[in-house]
């Protein structure tokens, strides 16, 4: 149990960080658009706002590995005077292949339509939101036909809530050279500005002007000379915001930093119990806290399980509580269910003087999913989280490779077959969609996403614990 403590502790600080192969040539072709105009054409729908609290993959019933998908990407540029949301439309009926389309069509706030003539593409699709209880946060139905081919009625369902760049908003900091500190890296701003080292380690930052951000897999990409640049984000407990901040140059040669808001955030003291029959993982979330003195106050509630620990057949489900009310400076607290209790609505932690009521219900204005107020040290406080989190399993369905022969196979939440090895004893952290192997000593960590055309994807990281580490992408649809 030690060492799964100990690896836990690794786990937790490493980022989501899903390649993003077809996205990023997507945002490529994009900036060449851009570079190549006099000012930033690219094609408005009015009614994209309406579809994008929709954004994201929904799961098809009707093959193995189909899939719809609304994804939006944000592109700044100063020939734009406010940012552009360009909206597409992805398909894959056979979960064999998938096509980008444009978003043409209308969005009347429920039912989608877009028919073109010239091409045969027929789509009619109504939306729901599902946020009532844990699980799904949307469902589409409805019928697509594809150019040349009859409609097909389908109908999916998504755990993808979109995230605005703006949620990110914060200084991040990274390990200075040669380990002698922290310097600040990268910088977000709540209007959208964007300031970043230029990868030189000095702490001076300058502004990125033109970049784009995916509000799917909230991915930011610019370019620096012929270097491209890709900020991951997520979300890392007690140190807050995090980043995995990595520039691809000449001859694919890739330099990775991960980055957090709260550098020297003190972890807690392991506390770990088996949380199986208590719901507060299922409202793991980063909420920011609203009327906080500090804008980057928050609460953070990060669920993790592992399965099969070492000489036994236990399942093991834990939960971290964070707090910063500056932004600066964060607790983190295991949950203890001999100390602290949750009854489905209230988290009581009454030795750390913390009550916070959570409810479940989408809030159109905003985007979020859970609602939360209470009180912290006697100080009233609200919040809210747009984030979801998703079970492994969904990831399931075809299994993902490469051109390199390398095969990646969900089973399902708690175990996953790579090159031919069952993984059956692993930690999965469903916030971040991260997952380590073997439990008692990772040496393979594996990041879950998703990457346009290309479905499902993972980065897989072996020998993790070593100086060289390996890493490799597989998808759904490599090619």
């Amino acid at each position: 149990m030690n060492k799964l403590l100990i690896e836990n502790n690794i786990l937790s600080s490493v980022q989501r960080s899903v390649s993003m192969k077809e996205t990023e040539a997507y945002h490529h072709q994009l900036i060449d658009k851009i570079d190549q105009q006099h000012s930033l054409l690219i094609p408005a729908n009015p009614d994209t706002p309406k579809l994008m609290p929709y954004n994201g993959y929904y799961t098809l019933g009707n093959a193995t590995g189909a899939f719809f998908a609304v994804d939006t990407n944000m592109v700044v540029n100063p020939k734009s005077p406010e940012p552009v949301f360009n909206l597409t439309l992805i398909i894959s009926l056979d979960g064999k292949s998938a096509t980008r389309y444009a978003f043409t069509g209308t969005f009347d706030g429920t039912t989608l339509t877009q028919d073109w003539e010239t091409s045969g593409l027929s789509i009619i699709l109504g939306f729901t939101r599902t946020v009532e209880s844990y699980g799904p946060v949307a469902t589409c139905s409805g019928s697509i036909a594809l150019p040349g081919q009859s409609a097909v009625n389908v109908s999916g369902t998504t755990y993808n809530n979109p995230i605005p760049a703006s949620l990110f908003a914060g200084d991040y900091y990274g390990s200075a050279p040669g380990n002698t500190g922290t310097i600040k890296v990268m910088s977000i701003g709540s209007d959208n500005q964007l300031y970043y080292d230029n990868g030189s380690n000095s702490g001076q930052l300058h502004p990125v002007t033109t970049y784009m951000y995916n509000m799917n897999m909230y991915y930011f990409t610019f370019m620096q000379g012929s270097d491209t640049v890709r900020f991951i984000m997520g979300t890392a407990a007690e140190q807050g915001f995090a980043c995995n901040n990595m520039t691809t140059g000449s001859g694919n040669s890739l330099v990775a930093r991960s980055l957090v808001t709260i550098p020297n955030a003190q972890k807690p003291a392991p506390e770990l119990y088996d949380l199986s029959s208590c719901q507060l993982a299922d409202f793991s979330g980063y909420y920011p806290i609203q009327n906080a003195a500090s804008s980057l106050a928050f609460v953070s509630i990060q669920a993790q399980y592992a399965t099969l620990l070492p000489n036994t057949n236990w399942d093991l489900n834990f939960v971290m509580i964070s707090v910063s009310l500056d932004g600066v400076n964060s607790q983190g607290y295991y949950f203890n269910p001999f100390t602290m209790s949750f009854d489905g609505e209230t988290l009581n932690m009454p030795q750390q003087g913390i009550i916070l009521r959570l409810t479940r219900e989408y809030n159109p204005q905003i985007g979020s999913l859970v609602s939360m107020s209470g009180t912290i040290n006697g100080q009233t406080i609200s919040g809210f989280t747009l984030f979801n989190p998703v079970p492994l399993s969904v990831f399931e369905g075809v299994p993902m490779t490469n051109s390199n022969g390398d095969k990646l196979t969900v089973n399902n939440d708690n175990s996953v077959t790579y090159n031919g090895t069952n993984m059956n004893s692993i930690i999965y952290v469903p916030l971040m969609y991260i997952l380590a192997y073997p439990v008692d000593n990772p040496n393979v960590v594996m990041s879950f996403g998703t990457d346009g055309t290309h479905g499902n994807a993972c980065i897989v990281t072996v020998n993790a614990n070593t100086k060289t580490p390996k890493t490799t992408s597989v998808w759904a649809i490599p090619s």
